[in-house]
């Protein structure tokens, strides 16, 4: 998931007028902080000089987060009523992209309470709505970062995280955006009507001058675009999908064993239609991706069809979960040598520029518009050109 679970937990605090300090509704509800709860219970449910403020501390190992709330009334035993929706995350991240978000929650439901006394109820009701609520929030941010909640017939919460502004990433021509949540999540978006234009074209297999292409806009306009969907996290940069291509594995290969959620991730993805695999054989593929090893032998070694397993999505997995990565080709230009020796291919003279071992294949042949194969022959028929991998 584009978010990687980062909200651990989310849950609703008040202060009882016969209990105290107490947590109400958790999710999920076996999360182990109720008891380090009553460490920190005074800054969950806190004194006034603290309520409207983003409140922020460590326990057990964990961050939590919350924006402490009051509403003065005669009503309420002691008259007054106080409550926090707080966010638990782990103690390394950051969590700054979602402190507008909770702050939010805490003054929406504020205003809720304050129309309809629904916090303030002591009803199984009211501990069933929040849970469907809070699971509701922590599911949707996990997965893609905005959620709607429906909170009675004329109440609606719009919540989206927000990334701190930084610098748009590089998009280049070869470049292959791939969706990091559901088609669903994206169409779900109300987006820029360029946006709308080539979204259909993102596939995570056409590269940017091919979206450009197909979707008749710039290509200085879809890289634009692209950048903005990254920026949200709503989109991963991979590289160009060929049989040709190598691939080796990366350390975090090894989560596919221990994390249950990302392997089951992992089998719906690369699953044929119909086939279940099994992980230990898409584990056993990862690992056995080597330099010299092109996808084209490991189809031949493999008979991933009776497996199950389609290449092209096993691929674009490890790609998009940073479980591999690409081996790059890049060409460099030798030194000069005797023109009477070796007169000059007239194929290579377009190319010069490319061989300085700052462009690999693929920008190569997006920008002059030959196949791989092509390249390489010419390439192939120098004896002046040195191939690095990287």
């Amino acid at each position: 998931m584009n978010f990687s679970d980062e909200v651990k937990c989310v849950f609703f605090s008040e202060f009882h007028h016969i209990a105290g300090p107490k947590i109400t509704c958790q999710v999920p509800t076996d999360f182990p902080l109720r008891d380090a709860f009553d460490e920190v219970h005074d800054l969950i449910i806190t004194k006034p000089q603290l309520y409207d403020r983003l409140i922020s501390v460590d326990v057990a190992g964990y961050r939590v987060v919350g924006c402490p709330k009051c509403i003065d009334d005669k009503k309420y035993k002691r008259n007054a009523f106080i409550f926090n929706f707080v966010f638990v995350f782990d103690s390394s991240t950051d969590h700054t992209p979602y402190e507008p978000l909770i702050q939010k929650i805490g003054e929406a439901f504020r205003t809720y309470e304050l129309e309809s006394s629904f916090l303030s109820e002591d009803t199984p009701q009211k501990v069933a709505k929040l849970s469907h609520i809070l699971t509701t929030i922590r599911d949707r941010l996990n997965t893609c970062g905005f959620c709607t909640i429906n909170i009675d017939a004329t109440n609606d919460l719009h919540l989206k995280i927000v990334p701190l502004l930084q610098e748009p990433p590089t998009v280049l021509s070869y470049h292959v955006p791939i969706f990091t949540c559901t088609r669903e999540d994206i169409t779900n978006v109300s987006w820029d009507l360029t946006i709308e234009q080539i979204l259909p074209y993102v596939n995570g297999f056409n590269h940017i001058q091919k979206i450009a292409m197909e979707s008749d806009v710039n290509i200085d306009i879809v890289m634009i675009c692209v950048q903005h969907l990254i920026v949200y996290k709503f989109v991963k940069l991979i590289s160009i999908f060929q049989y040709s291509n190598m691939y080796v594995c990366l350390p975090k290969v090894k989560t596919l064993l221990t994390n249950t959620n990302l392997q089951s991730e992992c089998l719906d993805y690369v699953a044929m239609e119909g086939s279940t695999p099994k992980a230990s054989d898409v584990f056993r593929l990862f690992c056995s991706l080597e330099a010299g090893l092109t996808v084209r032998d490991l189809c031949n070694r493999n008979d991933l069809s009776a497996m199950g397993i389609n290449e092209r999505m096993l691929v674009q997995f490890g790609l998009m979960r940073d479980l591999i990565r690409r081996l790059q080709k890049y060409p460099v230009l030798g030194p000069t040598v005797d023109i009477e020796e070796a007169p000059p291919l007239p194929e290579l003279q377009p190319l010069t520029e490319y061989l300085d071992g700052s462009h690999c294949f693929d920008e190569i042949c997006c920008d002059c518009g030959i196949s791989g194969q092509d390249l390489e022959n010419i390439l192939d028929s120098s004896s002046n050109v040195l191939i690095c991998w990287k």
